[in-house]
């Protein structure tokens, strides 16, 4: 007993040096800050949305020498990378298939999307990206808040994740997409402006990307999402090793 009180007393005087010297809790970064918490659906592919929350289209984009040759290796039936992680601008399509959930942290934001392994990570405590910056699928976010809109600026991607488009049925058997898919690189520059619209119930995410290796001009382009508290994000898992498309023959039956 004598052995576990003073265990007890040595933890006490080390979590209250870590309270005076500031350590032992952190300033929630978002308190008092628009509602945007909880979990949402993109609007993506649901007739029901009204027009207004409806993900803007692609622009006609012109591809650099690069870009055209990266898209052409992506537009292929087998859809390569399938099961690669998202990269920002993926986990942010706004697709109606899955849902995403928007958490507070004591550094910022945390976006968990439920087909993606990754967490995306928004650090609102005031830095800057860092100078050695390591190469992430999901970059280096930061962001702030102007009035009621959450602005994020995102770089240090590694340029390996999925086009911004994606993948009809993000699976292989996406022979009649021959959309020229929309790749990244490592020079990808994201800026997001997010803000409540409807009333609250969808929220916006206005989209700047820059990627000069791949494109010949940044473009802007808005997704939305509907807030949906009766969902739940659950666990997803996607298989390298997918064999359905050599086992399904011109008819469409599988063999």
């Amino acid at each position: 007993m004598l052995r576990r009180a003073l265990v007890c007393v040595a933890q006490g005087c080390v979590a209250a040096s870590l309270v005076c010297v500031g350590l032992a809790a952190e300033r929630d970064q978002n308190a008092a800050t628009p509602n945007i918490w909880g979990v949402w659906i993109g609007t993506a592919g649901d007739p029901n949305v009204p027009p207004a929350y409806r993900n803007t289209p692609w622009p006609e984009l012109e591809f650099t020498a690069w870009g055209a040759a990266e898209s052409k290796r992506l537009t292929t039936p087998e859809t390569p990378d399938e099961c690669k992680p998202y990269g920002p601008m993926g986990h942010m399509s706004a697709s109606s298939l899955f849902p995403l959930e928007l958490a507070r942290t004591t550094k910022g934001i945390v976006i968990m999307y439920e087909p993606s392994p990754l967490p995306r990570r928004i650090f609102m405590d005031g830095r800057t990206h860092p100078e050695d910056l390591d190469a992430t699928w999901l970059g280096h976010s930061i962001g702030h808040w102007e009035g009621e809109t959450l602005v994020v600026d995102t770089v240090g991607t590694n340029g390996r994740g999925r086009p911004l488009n994606g993948y009809l049925a993000g699976a292989v058997y996406s022979k009649a997409d021959t959309a020229p898919r929309l790749p990244v690189s490592d020079q990808l520059h994201m800026v997001e402006r997010f803000r409540l619209v409807g009333g609250g119930e969808y929220l916006e995410d206005e989209i700047t990307v820059t990627d000069l290796k791949t494109y010949t001009r940044p473009f802007t382009v808005k997704h939305y999402w509907q807030r949906r508290p009766d969902l739940d994000v659950l666990e997803y898992f996607c298989d390298d090793d997918n064999r359905g498309y050599e086992a399904v023959d011109h008819s469409g039956k599988a063999q």
